[in-house]
């Protein structure tokens, strides 16, 4: 029994280790990295509302934006908030246009005003990296 045991065992973790891997547990980005840098803005940089935030919370929003496109669950919010801003990117299921990964996406986030919510798609390029196309 213990044989069996230990030749089984691997192969019932071996699918959990891509997990740790993909980067699934969460893992956050320097606002300065490639992934967020792609976004070109994202949709918070879209809208008139989002001139008041401050950088801090512009680059947690970015960083939403990417968490949310690359790791989210369909309409599952990844939440973020600094220096009294906060929101929620919400992703839609995946799908596929051509050769192309793309996934819709609504922003929501709140300041001192009243909240605003941005609706967009974003595709993923050939370098993997996700850029806003609608």
């Amino acid at each position: 029994m213990r044989i069996v045991l230990k030749l089984v065992f691997p192969f019932l973790i071996l699918p959990l280790a891509g997990c740790l891997s993909a980067g699934l547990g969460g893992a956050s980005l320097a606002p300065g990295s490639a992934g967020v840098q792609a976004l070109d803005g994202g949709l918070i940089g879209q809208s008139d509302a989002a001139k008041s935030l401050s950088d801090a919370a512009r680059a947690k929003a970015l960083e939403a934006e990417f968490q949310a496109l690359q790791y989210g669950l369909p309409g599952q919010a990844v939440p973020w908030s600094a220096g009294g801003y906060s929101g929620e990117v919400v992703p839609t299921q995946l799908y596929r246009v051509g050769s192309q990964d793309c996934r819709g996406y609504s922003h929501m986030f709140k300041g001192k005003a009243q909240p605003v919510k941005a609706v967009g798609t974003a595709c993923k390029t050939t370098n993997g990296l996700w850029k806003p196309v609608a």
